[in-house]
């Protein structure tokens, strides 16, 4: 699967892909015991791995464990919907139609992900925003948007870049992934790659795949916003600029 495959499974079908907690927190990927390595699941895990974090307290207080992907609310291709989707959500997120870059709205879904304790019991549930942009030759970036929680946090791994716009802090992030068969053996110099700050190895594809992927991420009137860049096609400035255009909002 390449990246624009993976933006599609992003907005189209979070189904069963588990995150366990401490991978999370160390930034490794590992094959679920299920034996279920489709694709598209093992590099929607990976990338979702350097952005989202279990916190301290909720490991300690609410036992969590996974994180899992859950219903699927909430799901258009039009731009006049997107108020429908925020009362599906249950919050407001700033949003435009079109970026003067030339990128424009191709879809948006709202959807559950719900944490998990050990013995796979709910203890916690959100729902989040994914807003998928399309500009003229093809290329996609998603725009991915939550309610801050105290149990949920953005990575805490140090930015690359760091810009104030409109007096809030915007972060950019540039990680690289090695997609392994679940049955690789990592090599010495695979684990002292692993051990640079950005790097991971996710386990589960079917070939040995690389892909860089970039973030911007920041917070606005207690919503987590981060614009994911599949590839990392375009320039950090590029995304500081679609990222002024939303907070002007």
């Amino acid at each position: 699967m390449k990246n624009e495959a993976l933006l599609s499974a992003i907005g189209q079908a979070k189904s069963d892909y588990i995150l366990e907690a401490q991978e999370l927190r160390s930034g490794e990927t590992k094959p679920h015991k299920s034996g279920k390595t489709v694709l598209w699941k093992c590099l929607l895990a990976a990338a979702m791995v350097s952005l989202l974090m279990v916190t301290a307290y909720a490991e300690d207080f609410l036992n969590i464990r996974t994180l899992t992907s859950g219903t699927v609310h909430y799901v258009s291709s039009s731009y006049d919907k997107t108020g429908k989707a925020m009362e599906a959500a249950g919050f407001r997120m700033d949003l435009t139609e079109q970026f003067e870059n030339g990128y424009r709205f191709d879809r948006i879904s709202v959807q559950d992900t719900v944490a998990r304790d050990e013995e796979f019991r709910e203890v916690l549930s959100y729902r989040d925003i994914d807003v998928t942009y399309r500009n003229p030759s093809g290329h996609r970036l998603s725009l991915h948007a939550y309610q801050k929680l105290e149990e949920i946090s953005m990575t805490d791994h140090d930015a690359a870049l760091t810009r104030v716009i409109g007096g809030i802090s915007a972060d950019y992030y540039l990680d690289h992934y090695k997609n392994v068969p679940a049955d690789y053996q990592p090599t010495e110099e695979d684990i002292l790659w692993e051990q640079k700050p950005g790097n991971f190895i996710s386990y589960g594809v079917e070939e040995v795949e690389e892909t860089d992927v970039s973030f911007l991420c920041w917070e606005k009137d207690g919503i987590c916003y981060s614009i994911m860049d599949m590839g990392a096609q375009e320039t950090p400035d590029t995304l500081f600029a679609m990222a002024a255009a939303l907070i002007a909002e």
